[in-house]
């Protein structure tokens, strides 16, 4: 309920009968009764459900429907669906969104680079390039964003209902703030982190020509802003969000394992933090040498994108080029080689789509 003082904002409905409008928000939509006037006839009421305040008068009806989010431990009230009442009041139950992740389909494709992306402008004076345009099916999004001139980000602490988000620096830096994860920090370029499913985080600030590489699984998924948190709010390095860790893969202290002649690997620590949803590491090629691709387990389609320097992949005889900005998502079960023209850094994301959702996210 509002101080006295303060100011509040109410949908406004008429009614041919306050009372009878009153009965129903209160027996079917659990709406309490705030003030009523007059007593012997009235004229006018309100009520409250949720901090959302109702405003009963006498009028023309025109109908209003209203919409209950329940929670799902809320079994006193009818099931979901439409339930009619007087003058056209319409109260709607409905249970809160849920992730929904759709199947991934594989594919191998190699995608526009840089000099030839198309990019559009999103919010805040960011630009976007999609670097896989059929999102597997819907399932997963890889952005390429920009943005090209420094300052503040005018950006509020929030959240993501994922399965999986990673966020690479490929250019530029860019200040951040994450939950339990102390005070804020800079992302340079060639650093990573990850976006455990749920933890809070705000962007503050980016240099000029500012690059991220962005990949979210699934492709579409809710953003919530939080109202009560404030960052930072602390250090926890044992919190967990829905069984995942964050991580914060620092380049300058990279280090790098040899996989075969002239080409090394940079892992990430990505594949434990997400109990193997997701693999992510950094290969990089010497010019003329060659790094192979195995085939792999059947759904687990696989993203490499070309950070830096030039190549050409050979995928069941075909070859492509692969120049700066480029995307090659390979199918699992694809072998393929891709041989550097110059030093070549990739970056490589592999997702497991082998299990049901509901095995990353119970509540799924």
């Amino acid at each position: 309920m509002p101080a006295p003082n303060a100011s509040s904002t109410s949908v406004s409905i008429p009614v041919t009968s306050i009372a009878d409008a009153v009965e129903f928000l209160r027996t079917v939509g659990g709406f309490e009764l705030r003030r009523i006037q007059p007593a012997d006839s009235p004229r006018e009421a309100r009520l409250e459900r949720d901090g959302t305040l109702v405003d009963l008068h006498i009028g023309t009806p025109t109908g209003a429907r209203l919409v209950i989010e329940r929670h799902p431990s809320d079994d006193s009230r009818p099931d979901d669906g439409d339930v009619e009442g007087p003058d056209g009041i319409v109260i709607r139950m409905t249970a809160p969104p849920c992730l929904v992740v759709p199947m991934i389909r594989e594919e191998t494709t190699v995608g526009d680079g840089d000099a030839v992306g198309a990019w559009h402008l999103g919010r805040a004076d960011m630009e976007y390039r999609d670097l896989v345009p059929s999102r597997l099916g819907g399932a997963v999004i890889a952005s390429h964003i920009r943005v090209r001139a420094a300052g503040p980000v005018p950006d509020y602490v929030h959240h993501h209902d994922v399965l999986f988000q990673l966020i690479f620096c490929r250019r530029g830096w860019v200040k951040v703030v994450y939950e339990d994860q102390g005070d804020p920090f800079v992302l340079q370029a060639g650093d990573c982190v990850t976006q455990p499913p749920g933890i809070r985080h705000r962007v503050l600030e980016n240099s000029d020509g500012m690059e991220v590489v962005e990949i979210g699984y699934p492709a579409e998924h809710m953003t919530t802003v939080e109202r009560t948190l404030k960052l930072p709010n602390g250090v926890n390095p044992d919190r967990r969000w829905h069984g995942q860790a964050f991580v914060r893969h620092d380049a300058s202290n990279r280090s790098w394992t040899s996989l075969s002649l002239g080409v090394e690997r940079s892992e990430t620590g990505i594949r434990g933090a997400t109990a193997g949803l997701a693999d992510v590491d950094l290969v990089r090629i010497e010019p003329d040498s060659t790094l192979t691709l195995e085939s792999v387990g059947a759904n687990h389609p696989r993203l490499l994108f070309v950070v830096s320097g030039s190549a050409v992949v050979n995928v069941d005889g075909t070859r492509r080029d692969l120049a700066e900005g480029t995307t090659l998502s390979l199918r699992s079960e694809h072998r393929a080689e891709i041989t550097a023209r110059s030093v070549t850094t990739l970056l490589r994301i592999i997702l497991d789509a082998s299990q049901d959702p509901g095995y990353w996210r119970p509540i799924v």
